[in-house]
């Protein structure tokens, strides 16, 4: 699936997003407060889902060369989080929605 869509489907508030992000395709999702799961992880395409509203979840993502970063549960999103999210180049989201029902919104898109 495409970026736009699961941007559209969490009505998610972009904070920073690369060029072209759009098109970017994420293959899989991996959602999560603690980052030393997400830093075990092994997948192409990725996107993470977290309530970790610190730059560490954005550090975190970037480690594993995840795509897109969408902080759930309405966060605050940091300025320091956006600015390295820019450094890194990873989409960095936020939305409204607890990471439970993100996730059942992206896999209903996902067709599971």
């Amino acid at each position: 699936m495409r970026l736009i869509q699961i941007a559209d489907a969490l009505e998610a508030e972009v904070h920073h997003a690369p060029k072209g992000w759009e098109q970017i395709s994420i293959e899989s999702v991996f959602a999560s407060d603690l980052m030393s799961d997400v830093l075990m992880s092994d997948r192409d395409e990725m996107l993470v889902i977290t309530s970790l509203s610190t730059e560490q979840s954005i550090r975190s993502a970037g480690i594993v060369g995840s795509e897109a970063v969408i902080i759930a549960n309405n966060k605050t999103v940091t300025d320091g989080m956006i600015a390295l999210a820019k450094e890194l180049d990873i989409a960095l989201f936020c939305t409204i929605f607890p990471k439970y029902e993100s996730c059942i919104r992206l896999g209903r898109i996902m067709g599971l």
